[in-house]
């Protein structure tokens, strides 16, 4: 019998290549997210929206997850810290997002959120003690520049949701380490599961202490939106998010997503009426251009010209 060939392991090229068409695809569906959101969030309240979306991707998981057989990385308990913090952070990204619909729109969530890449690069994306080149810091400043325009767009008074959205903004890039930790470990498909599983009952106990619980009949009118939230934006969206961290530095995922933001705005006004306003259209694009310049590699230092012989 003809032996088989060992397979080839995928070239760093192609894991790029795989890495930077999954952000691609996940850009397309987050933008929508904050749309899906803003009717449940309507409807239902902030908390039971975010709980019930939750609950439909919990199902796809388990599924996913029994179908991909990863028992096996349950006994990896050298994970557990990083699932575990990577499942409170984000259940918190979320949480704060959720909350920013109530009282603001579904574009200045999207864009807002999207300063997390500014963040990132300030927690992950230079060494310690290491100064800001000219392109970095050119990018901070237009990233700086465009969130003021948008959060102080009248006066200096912060609107609560936009508060909250920057406070997620924050939040992501710590979730988003823990859990690319975690994926050198166990799978995407473990990484998703469990973090659902643990973020499901704290989730639920907060929207019963702190917000009037809907009826089912409320519940059943909003099961389209909360299906493509729990299923396309926390189900697939998010498979394809552990693994383009997986294969991409977190900077460049970020920087693949910047589109994304740009898309919602269009799909408010297609969805909702919502036509972007003055400071979302001046404040975006410092944002986007600035996110360019912040995941552009640092210039070396060129070294010293060698003393000439006299």
């Amino acid at each position: 019998m003809p032996q088989k060939t060992p397979a080839t392991p995928p070239t760093p090229d192609k894991q790029q290549l795989k890495g930077e068409a999954y952000t691609l695809v996940l850009s397309v569906l987050e933008a929508h997210f904050p749309i899906f959101a803003f009717f449940t969030v309507a409807a239902l309240g902030s908390l039971h929206a975010y709980f019930y979306s939750l609950t439909i991707a919990g199902l796809c998981l388990l599924i996913w997850f029994a179908l991909r057989r990863k028992w096996s990385d349950l006994k990896r308990t050298d994970a557990y810290q990083d699932l575990a913090l990577t499942s409170l952070f984000l259940t918190t990204f979320f949480g704060l997002a959720f909350l920013a619909l109530q009282t603001t729109s579904p574009s200045h969530v999207a864009i807002i959120l999207f300063m997390q890449v500014l963040f990132s690069y300030l927690y992950h994306g230079r060494r310690p003690g290491e100064t800001l080149d000219r392109r970095h810091l050119i990018g901070v400043i237009l990233m700086t520049t465009g969130a003021v325009i948008i959060l102080f767009p009248d006066n200096l008074s912060l609107a609560p949701g936009d508060g909250l959205a920057l406070l997620a903004a924050a939040i992501a890039p710590i979730g988003n380490l823990f859990q690319k930790r975690a994926r050198t470990r166990v799978s995407a498909e473990t990484i998703l599961t469990l973090r659902t599983l643990i973020a499901l009952p704290f989730v639920y106990l907060l929207a019963v202490l702190f917000e009037t619980t809907p009826d089912w009949s409320a519940v059943e009118a909003q099961w389209l939106w909360l299906f493509l939230t729990g299923f396309l934006v926390f189900f697939i969206s998010k498979l394809f998010w552990v693994e383009a961290l997986h294969r991409l530095p977190i900077t460049k995922v970020n920087a693949l997503f910047a589109f994304s933001p740009l898309m919602t705005i269009g799909l408010a006004y297609l969805y909702l009426n919502d036509p972007p306003t003055a400071s979302q259209i001046f404040g975006a694009l410092p944002i986007m251009i600035g996110s360019y310049f912040i995941t552009q590699k640092p210039n070396k230092a060129k070294p010293p010209p060698s003393p000439s012989v006299s």
